[in-house]
């Protein structure tokens, strides 16, 4: 998107229509509509402003941070009982640390806090049958862990049929 794209569609967005005449914009309109930031209309107070825009600058990030916290598993199942990864509410004193680490992480952008959810959910179908292993939550954010699933496609998140040979006798 340039310059003059994201401009133009501040505008619109904030309804300051009178600049547009004083300003030389030269938006991709189409461009923007294939890429689902507007639906135009008639004249520019007839177009209308997607979510997929206002995503770019506005955020809300108790709702980002209570989206991780319902993907992330609360508990897995190990071979010697059940370990806990996290406390279930995201206002939970034991959750702050990995609040205040995931902020710092995602500062305040909602593209940033998708690109992390998309990858947790690689990780969780790659990792669907050794949960066991999983970190707990507060590691997982402060390591980056989710950057280690960042360039698979979805063949590589394919459940394999024959288990992996570590060893051989």
């Amino acid at each position: 998107m340039s310059a003059d794209d994201y401009l133009y569609l501040y505008i619109v967005y904030r309804k300051g229509f009178n600049y547009l005449s004083s300003l030389n914009l030269k938006p991709n309109l189409e461009q923007l509509q294939r890429s689902g930031f507007i639906k135009l209309g008639e004249s520019p107070d007839q177009h209308e402003i997607q979510q997929a825009f206002i995503d770019l600058f506005t955020s809300d990030f108790d709702q980002m941070f209570a989206e991780l916290v319902g993907l992330y598993p609360v508990k897995v199942e190990t071979s010697t009982g059940i370990r806990v990864l996290h406390a279930i509410d995201p206002e939970a004193k034991s959750n702050r640390r990995t609040k205040t680490l995931y902020s710092k992480v995602v500062n305040q952008k909602k593209a940033t806090h998708n690109h992390i959810m998309t990858c947790l959910k690689k990780q969780l179908l790659v990792q669907k049958d050794n949960l066991g292993y999983l970190q707990n939550l507060t590691t997982w954010v402060s390591q980056h862990t989710w950057e280690q699933y960042e360039n698979l496609s979805e063949d590589d998140t394919r459940a394999t049929t024959r288990p992996r040979i570590t060893r051989s006798l």
